[in-house]
Protein backbone atom coordinates (compact mmCIF):
# COMPACT_ATOMS: atom_id res chain seq x y z
CA UNK A 1 0.00 0.00 0.00
CA UNK A 2 1.42 3.72 -0.83
CA UNK A 3 0.27 6.57 -0.15
CA UNK A 4 1.70 10.25 -0.14
CA UNK A 5 0.67 13.54 -2.60
CA UNK A 6 2.99 16.09 -3.60
CA UNK A 7 1.85 19.78 -2.32
CA UNK A 8 3.96 22.08 -3.99
CA UNK A 9 7.36 22.60 -2.47
CA UNK A 10 6.92 20.47 0.48
CA UNK A 11 8.15 17.28 1.17
CA UNK A 12 5.76 14.44 1.34
CA UNK A 13 6.41 10.88 2.57
CA UNK A 14 5.49 8.38 0.53
CA UNK A 15 4.97 5.05 2.52
CA UNK A 16 5.95 1.86 0.65
CA UNK A 17 5.11 -1.16 3.04
CA UNK A 18 6.96 -5.12 2.47
CA UNK A 19 8.45 -3.76 -0.80
CA UNK A 20 10.01 -7.19 -2.00
CA UNK A 21 13.61 -6.30 -4.25
CA UNK A 22 12.70 -4.19 -7.31
CA UNK A 23 8.85 -3.69 -6.91
CA UNK A 24 7.70 -0.98 -9.00
CA UNK A 25 5.91 1.62 -6.88
CA UNK A 26 2.31 2.60 -8.92
CA UNK A 27 -1.34 2.48 -8.58
CA UNK A 28 -1.80 5.61 -7.29
CA UNK A 29 1.16 6.27 -5.81
CA UNK A 30 3.27 9.42 -5.82
CA UNK A 31 4.82 9.41 -9.31
CA UNK A 32 1.14 7.82 -10.47
CA UNK A 33 -0.93 10.72 -10.10
CA UNK A 34 -0.83 14.49 -12.05
CA UNK A 35 2.37 15.85 -11.47
CA UNK A 36 4.12 18.94 -12.71
CA UNK A 37 7.17 20.28 -14.63
CA UNK A 38 6.40 23.94 -14.05
CA UNK A 39 5.94 25.59 -17.07
CA UNK A 40 8.18 28.50 -16.50
CA UNK A 41 11.39 27.41 -17.78
CA UNK A 42 13.35 27.81 -14.62
CA UNK A 43 15.29 23.87 -13.22
CA UNK A 44 13.80 22.50 -10.61
CA UNK A 45 15.67 20.05 -8.48
CA UNK A 46 13.84 16.67 -7.12
CA UNK A 47 15.51 14.93 -4.38
CA UNK A 48 13.86 11.65 -3.11
CA UNK A 49 15.68 9.75 -0.22
CA UNK A 50 15.10 6.93 2.47
CA UNK A 51 15.43 6.45 6.01
CA UNK A 52 16.08 2.94 5.42
CA UNK A 53 19.00 1.83 6.74
CA UNK A 54 19.96 -0.47 4.12
CA UNK A 55 24.06 1.56 2.95
CA UNK A 56 23.02 0.32 -1.01
CA UNK A 57 19.53 1.25 -1.13
CA UNK A 58 18.60 2.14 -4.46
CA UNK A 59 15.57 4.86 -5.39
CA UNK A 60 15.31 5.49 -9.02
CA UNK A 61 12.16 7.44 -11.11
CA UNK A 62 11.29 6.59 -14.76
CA UNK A 63 11.20 9.97 -16.24
CA UNK A 64 7.43 11.35 -17.38
CA UNK A 65 6.80 10.11 -21.07
CA UNK A 66 4.16 12.36 -21.77
CA UNK A 67 3.27 16.40 -21.45
CA UNK A 68 0.02 17.84 -22.06
CA UNK A 69 -0.64 21.22 -24.06
CA UNK A 70 -3.98 23.63 -23.34
CA UNK A 71 -3.87 26.15 -26.59
CA UNK A 72 -6.33 28.86 -26.07
CA UNK A 73 -7.37 29.69 -29.86
CA UNK A 74 -8.92 32.53 -30.61
CA UNK A 75 -12.50 32.70 -32.79
CA UNK A 76 -11.73 36.29 -34.33
CA UNK A 77 -14.63 37.85 -32.98
CA UNK A 78 -13.58 38.81 -28.83
CA UNK A 79 -14.58 34.80 -28.34
CA UNK A 80 -11.81 32.16 -27.57
CA UNK A 81 -12.05 28.52 -27.59
CA UNK A 82 -9.61 25.77 -26.18
CA UNK A 83 -7.62 22.73 -28.06
CA UNK A 84 -5.92 20.53 -26.32
CA UNK A 85 -2.69 18.05 -27.43
CA UNK A 86 -0.30 15.54 -26.21
CA UNK A 87 3.42 16.56 -27.15
CA UNK A 88 6.50 14.97 -27.27
CA UNK A 89 9.57 15.74 -24.87
CA UNK A 90 8.91 19.16 -23.84
CA UNK A 91 11.26 18.80 -20.30
CA UNK A 92 14.73 18.26 -19.79
CA UNK A 93 15.21 15.09 -17.03
CA UNK A 94 18.74 14.28 -15.49
CA UNK A 95 18.60 11.77 -12.59
CA UNK A 96 21.69 11.47 -10.73
CA UNK A 97 21.33 8.32 -8.21
CA UNK A 98 23.21 7.97 -4.90
CA UNK A 99 22.94 5.21 -2.44
CA UNK A 100 20.28 6.47 -0.43
CA UNK A 101 19.49 9.18 -2.04
CA UNK A 102 18.64 10.62 -5.86
CA UNK A 103 18.67 14.26 -7.46
CA UNK A 104 16.77 14.91 -10.61
CA UNK A 105 16.95 18.26 -11.89
CA UNK A 106 14.04 19.00 -14.57
CA UNK A 107 13.23 22.14 -17.06
CA UNK A 108 10.09 22.67 -18.99
CA UNK A 109 11.28 23.14 -22.42
CA UNK A 110 8.75 25.68 -23.48
CA UNK A 111 7.11 28.45 -21.18
CA UNK A 112 2.92 29.01 -20.72
CA UNK A 113 2.00 32.39 -22.23
CA UNK A 114 -1.22 34.26 -22.61
CA UNK A 115 -1.62 37.42 -24.72
CA UNK A 116 -5.29 37.30 -25.67
CA UNK A 117 -7.24 40.53 -26.70
CA UNK A 118 -10.45 41.00 -28.53
CA UNK A 119 -7.80 42.11 -31.13
CA UNK A 120 -6.82 38.53 -31.48
CA UNK A 121 -6.88 37.36 -35.11
CA UNK A 122 -9.44 34.38 -35.33
CA UNK A 123 -6.64 31.31 -35.60
CA UNK A 124 -4.51 32.61 -33.24
CA UNK A 125 -3.16 30.42 -30.29
CA UNK A 126 -2.65 33.00 -27.82
CA UNK A 127 -2.70 31.08 -24.50
CA UNK A 128 -1.08 28.19 -23.75
CA UNK A 129 -0.43 26.12 -20.50
CA UNK A 130 2.08 23.10 -20.90
CA UNK A 131 1.91 20.22 -18.24
CA UNK A 132 4.20 17.62 -17.48
CA UNK A 133 2.22 14.15 -15.42
CA UNK A 134 3.55 10.64 -14.25
CA UNK A 135 1.38 8.84 -16.77
CA UNK A 136 2.83 5.44 -14.25
CA UNK A 137 6.10 6.75 -14.04
CA UNK A 138 7.33 3.99 -11.96
CA UNK A 139 9.59 4.27 -8.38
CA UNK A 140 12.06 1.54 -8.24
CA UNK A 141 13.55 0.69 -4.36
CA UNK A 142 15.94 -2.47 -4.52
CA UNK A 143 14.90 -3.15 -0.99
CA UNK A 144 13.01 -5.83 0.64
CA UNK A 145 13.05 -3.93 4.18
CA UNK A 146 9.40 -1.68 4.59
CA UNK A 147 10.87 2.14 3.75
CA UNK A 148 9.63 5.80 3.50
CA UNK A 149 10.07 7.40 0.37
CA UNK A 150 10.80 11.45 1.09
CA UNK A 151 10.42 13.81 -2.12
CA UNK A 152 11.15 17.53 -2.35
CA UNK A 153 11.22 19.90 -4.96
CA UNK A 154 12.92 23.12 -5.43
CA UNK A 155 13.04 25.90 -7.93
CA UNK A 156 16.67 26.37 -8.98
CA UNK A 157 17.75 30.23 -9.07
CA UNK A 158 18.73 31.31 -12.50
CA UNK A 159 22.43 32.32 -12.94
CA UNK A 160 21.93 35.76 -13.93
CA UNK A 161 19.88 35.75 -10.41
CA UNK A 162 22.94 33.89 -8.92
CA UNK A 163 24.89 36.67 -10.47
CA UNK A 164 23.19 39.28 -8.92
CA UNK A 165 23.50 37.75 -5.34
CA UNK A 166 27.08 37.16 -5.55
CA UNK A 167 27.44 40.90 -6.85
CA UNK A 168 25.00 41.67 -3.70
CA UNK A 169 27.30 39.99 -1.32
CA UNK A 170 30.53 41.81 -2.38
CA UNK A 171 28.99 45.06 -2.94
CA UNK A 172 27.58 44.34 1.02
CA UNK A 173 31.31 43.27 2.54
CA UNK A 174 32.71 46.52 0.34
CA UNK A 175 30.51 48.55 2.33
CA UNK A 176 31.09 46.79 5.84
CA UNK A 177 35.03 46.96 5.17
CA UNK A 178 34.24 50.64 4.63
CA UNK A 179 32.33 51.44 7.27
CA UNK A 180 35.08 49.40 9.70
CA UNK A 181 37.74 51.52 8.45
CA UNK A 182 36.10 54.68 9.11
CA UNK A 183 35.37 53.46 12.78
CA UNK A 184 38.56 52.34 13.54
CA UNK A 185 40.02 54.63 15.85
CA UNK A 186 43.59 55.83 14.61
Amino acid sequence: MAAAMLVGGQASALILNACAGGCPIQGGALFDVDYTVAADGQSYRWDLWSDASDPNLLITLNAPNEAFDVDTVSNGDGTFHTDSFLLGATFAWNEIVQPGHTTIFTRALQTDFNHCSAGSPAGEVCAAQFNVWGNGSAILVNTQDDVRVFFSQTALPEPATWAMMLLGFFGLGTALRRRRAVLTPQ
